[in-house]
């Protein structure tokens, strides 16, 4: 008997829609708190996915969110993008961080309205051009989120929504495998730099004019 490998990441791949996974923290008691190691354990292998994906949907939905919210939520995603750069193998948070808990319902607020965009775009979603989508791809993956995670996080008015979308397909691309996603992101990236940097550059402008420099 020769003896068994190891199951690597690469081998795992979970048959529950991404969709689902979402909907399921958004389901039970509201006043119910999920704690951040409950979701390490939930989303398993592909927690460094899911976790970038979790903290980049409440800004890449178009609606209303809580002043400076990009801002917290984009510390996390810089951490993580950072672990994944450093070629990580599982997410690692402080333990203060691992404790940490969210009621239910605020967890429901932010993720809820992505559900049907989620729904929309698994109907595309397939394994393709996995060398640069798959495990291995994982530093270049963890670029692109890093370099949007911070675009994310400068207190810019509308500049949030489509570093949002880079750091979505990112990881939607890690997740499924998905390396037509991956260089999606890309683009978004590319668009997501021009448009931030159109904004700090005309809000310049703006505040030139109106003092009259």
């Amino acid at each position: 008997m020769t003896a068994q490998q190891p199951i690597t990441p690469e081998q795992v791949y979970a048959p529950r829609r991404i969709s689902e996974i979402v909907a399921e923290l958004c389901t039970g008691n509201p006043e119910d708190r999920i704690t951040l190691h409950e979701l390490l354990e939930l989303f398993e292998v592909r927690a460094f996915g899911f976790l970038i994906l979790v903290f980049a949907l409440p800004n890449g939905i178009p609606a209303p969110i809580a002043p400076g919210l990009s801002a917290i939520l984009g510390a996390p995603l810089l951490l993580l993008s950072g672990q994944l750069v450093f070629g990580f193998n599982h997410p690692w948070f402080p333990k203060k961080w691992l404790q940490r808990s969210f009621r239910r319902a605020d967890v429901a607020r932010l993720l809820r309205p992505s559900i049907p965009w989620l729904q929309k775009i698994e109907r595309w979603l397939k394994p393709r051009l996995e060398r640069i989508a798959g495990w291995r791809a994982r530093r270049l993956i963890g670029v692109i989120v890093l370099w949007n995670a911070f675009l994310l996080s400068l207190p810019i008015p509308f500049g949030n929504l489509i570093p949002a979308w880079a750091i979505i397909l990112a990881a939607l691309g890690q997740i499924e495998r998905d390396g037509l996603l991956v260089l999606s992101s890309l683009a978004v990236s590319v668009l997501a730099t021009g448009w931030v940097g159109l904004l700090i550059f005309g809000g310049i402008e703006i505040v030139s004019h109106l003092l009259g420099m």
